[in-house]
């Protein structure tokens, strides 16, 4: 049992007496918490991939339009992939106690980290708000509004934030089911089109991030706390308290906190605005204008771009601290912040780049989810189905496999770099549709940028349910809970838990060899060890 304290997983509580010991076939072993419609546990799969089981309420099962939003919201979930969301691995609308399983993020809160350390430094500001309005576009590219944004729906892990909670979600073409008095949402974070009961929309979402905004800056609420009806009031009729917004975030902050909903920004300008593009500069339309003596913010033009995605927009700008004469010694940084402190883990992970995902491949660089070629489900984790379904394969590729050569372009801080590595890698093929791939006896990924070379270490075994159809091999989920990775560069090192899409690849097999090929100029030659 975990318990409060022990380390092994923060804020994780006993089970209580009446709560179950498992859900769908999931071992439970903690509390992570309870809301208004559920209790969220700590569960784990078979192989001992953590999974965060919410379940709801026995209260909402009982009215008869509730699986109809349920089932209708669980399936919208399922599409919604992207570098900073945490993952809807597998769900049971239909059980006793209906419930949803999601990938587990282990780290706190922003609500925590606000509430133990203060608000965040500016950089660390723009960076959270960047994969946030990231995520909420991955969110949005299929038709879903989050509908309940807020700081404590905001995981600050090790690879940067991640946005959680998508029970609630509801496709934004859909007719709301909800019950009759039930407002879904946190009211300091409502938009006033939710409080008033009209249809949310993707402009609900940016208010809801306009309001987290002021409050990772300042740890203040933009229309105070205390009574619902009363702060309902307030966000309907009066204006935001911003006098203690800094300067450089008013301008967003006023803007997403629009009573209009039109007015609002889109969040291709609110990533613009985090990385200091210019009002006449930006790819959308501007509605972020700054007041008088509020002027822009732009980071350093030597501040390393990061993007999540094949297009031309930027998600992420890291500023670049000058190197001193003499080197200071790092100040020590509060553990809860950390994360944010170190350029690597934003450069190396944030980016999505040189991150393991392939099928067989373990590395499909710059592929991001939703890509042509990419698997359907873009499970970045083993789920309960894929474990259980096995899936015949091609004969041809039954046995082990040693990696020769793997090469593949990417992008890594906005520049186009050639990866290559992973020599001595095994992959093994089982008949009943099961791949392991071994990284212990492999070569570290390489990749020379103009920071220097960045490499990863990988070590451990992949587990990837796998299938195949004519000469394309597909995986069905993805299980990294036995892998570790250690990325290097510029001299600094950074080690953490993988996760990633499953693209799909096309093959050729023969008696002694077998290759695959992929996006980005991927490729990647095996020859047959037994």
């Amino acid at each position: 049992m975990i318990v409060p304290g022990s380390g092994a997983a923060p804020q994780i509580h006993p089970l209580e007496p009446n709560d179950p010991q498992e859900l769908g076939g999931y071992p439970l072993l903690g509390r992570i918490g309870a809301g208004g419609m559920g209790v969220v546990y700590l569960a784990e799969t078979r192989t001992g991939r953590k999974l965060a089981l919410k379940a709801i309420l026995k209260e909402f099962v009982q009215d008869p339009d509730f699986r109809t939003r349920f089932r209708r919201e669980a399936a919208a979930a399922m599409k919604v992939r992207g570098r900073f969301l945490a993952t809807l691995i597998d769900a049971d609308p239909d059980a006793e106690q209906p419930w949803l399983a999601i990938e587990y993020v282990e780290g706190p809160s922003l609500t925590a980290v606000v509430q133990a350390q203060g608000p965040l430094p500016e950089p660390d500001v723009r960076t959270m708000l960047a994969g946030v309005a990231e995520a909420l576009r991955a969110v949005h590219a299929v038709g879903i509004v989050h509908r309940d944004l807020k700081p404590s729906n905001i995981l600050l892990g090790q690879d940067g934030p991640f946005v959680i909670d998508f029970g609630i979600a509801q496709a934004s073409d859909s007719t709301a089911l909800t019950r009759t008095g039930l407002k879904v949402g946190t009211p300091s974070f409502m938009a006033p089109e939710q409080i008033r009961g009209s249809l949310a929309t993707p402009a609900a979402d940016v208010w809801a991030l306009g309001a987290v905004a002021l409050y990772a800056a300042t740890g203040q609420r933009a229309f105070g706390e205390g009574d619902t009806t009363v702060v309902y009031y307030r966000v309907v009729h009066e204006a935001p308290d911003l006098s203690t917004c800094p300067a450089w975030l008013l301008p967003l902050v006023q803007a997403c906190l629009s009573k209009d909903p039109d007015a609002r920004p889109g969040l291709q300008e609110v990533i613009d605005f985090l990385n200091g593009v210019a009002a006449d500069h930006r790819t959308a339309t501007t509605k972020i204008v700054p007041g008088p003596a509020v002027p822009d913010a732009p980071l350093d033009d030597d501040a390393t771009t990061l993007r999540d995605s094949d297009d031309d927009a930027t998600v992420l700008k890291v500023p670049v601290q000058p190197s001193p004469t003499e080197p200071a010694p790092e100040p020590e940084a509060p553990p809860a912040r950390r994360w944010l402190s170190r350029p690597l883990t934003w450069i190396a992970a944030a980016a999505g780049l040189l991150v393991v995902g392939g099928v067989t491949t373990a590395v499909m660089l710059g592929v991001p989810s939703g890509s042509p070629g990419a698997d359907p489900t873009g499970s970045g984790s083993a789920s309960a189905s894929a474990e259980a379904s096995p899936a015949a394969i091609d004969e041809c590729l039954v046995g082990r496999w040693r990696l020769e050569e793997l090469t593949q372009q990417a992008d890594l801080g906005g520049q186009t770099v050639e990866a290559s590595g992973f020599e001595g890698r095994v992959t093994e093929f089982q008949a009943d549709g099961t791949q392991l791939v071994n990284y212990d006896d492999a070569e570290p990924l390489r990749a020379e940028t103009s920071a220097g070379e960045y490499t990863e270490t990988w070590t451990g075994t992949a587990t990837y349910p796998v299938r195949t159809s004519g000469s394309t091999l597909t995986a069905t989920g993805v299980d990294f809970s036995d892998v570790s990775v250690v990325k290097a560069l510029a001299g600094e090192s950074a080690e953490y838990q993988p996760s990633g899409g499953v693209p799909a690849v096309e093959y050729t097999c023969d008696d002694t060899t077998y290759t695959e090929q992929g996006a980005r100029e991927y490729e990647a030659t095996y020859t047959r060890i037994d």
